[in-house]
Formats: C-alpha cells, sequence, structure tokens
C-alpha cells in the first residue's frame, strides 16, 4: 500500500477517456485509452458520462491495491477518433474508495438475512 503522505498529495486523479455510441446496440462506450481494462457502457451519454467518474475511480483503486503502477494521464491532442465519438476529461478520487472494507462487519451479514427473511415471511402472510 502506499504512504499516507502519498495519499495526502495525490488525492484526485484525471484521464481522458473517450465516448462513443455504438452504432449496433446503441448504447454509449466509454474506454480509458490510458487504463487497459478500464471501459464501460451506459445506455445514453448521461449515463455513460455520469458513471464514468466512480468507474474510473474503482479501476484505479483496484491498480493500486494489486500494487500495479498508475500512468500519468497522457495527451489527446494527437489521437485519431471516430466522428461521433468525443474525448471527456474524468476525474476521480481513490479515498473514496480506500475507506470500503475488506469484508462487511457481521452485523450487517445477520441484518441482510434478517431482512430477507422478513420480506419472505411478509410475502407468504
Amino acid at each position: 500500500m502506499r504512504s499516507k503522505e502519498w495519499w495526502m498529495m495525490k488525492r484526485k486523479f484525471v484521464f481522458p477517456a473517450i465516448i462513443e455510441r455504438d452504432k449496433i446496440s446503441g448504447n454509449y462506450t466509454v474506454v480509458f485509452p490510458d487504463l487497459p481494462g478500464c471501459a464501460f457502457e451506459g445506455e445514453d451519454f448521461i449515463q455513460a458520462y455520469y458513471w464514468a467518474g466512480p468507474r474510473l475511480g474503482f479501476h484505479l483503486y483496484m491498480m493500486d491495491r494489486e500494487h500495479e503502477h498508475i500512468p500519468e494521464a497522457s495527451e489527446t491532442s494527437g489521437w485519431e477518433i471516430a466522428a461521433d465519438a468525443v474525448v471527456v476529461r474524468i476525474e476521480a478520487g481513490l479515498q473514496e474508495w480506500c475507506l470500503v472494507p475488506e469484508k462487511p462487519p457481521k452485523k450487517y451479514h445477520l441484518l441482510e438475512i434478517s431482512l430477507v427473511i422478513m420480506r419472505v415471511w411478509r410475502h407468504k402472510n
């Protein structure tokens, strides 16, 4: 894991993303060229753009957790993209993901099980 000083210095990352409409499905694909494997689809442009930040943050958190090198964002001026695609800059922070525990406490499991039992019981009666 990184040192506490590193976290204080580097809380936010900004990476360019390409958002493009898929001609077959009609969904919008978001791709981060600097981060292989960091891509997803949204039903429309707004949804794709909205979820790009959380998706980027989670991907960066997982890279850091696995001790992978997080690259610097590249310059987009030389990129060749499709005519209907757009390049946007997406900002994401790691601190939100670092606060998520690896495993939820056991009391949450009991609460979840209790709620499921209550729903089943209510449904039958």
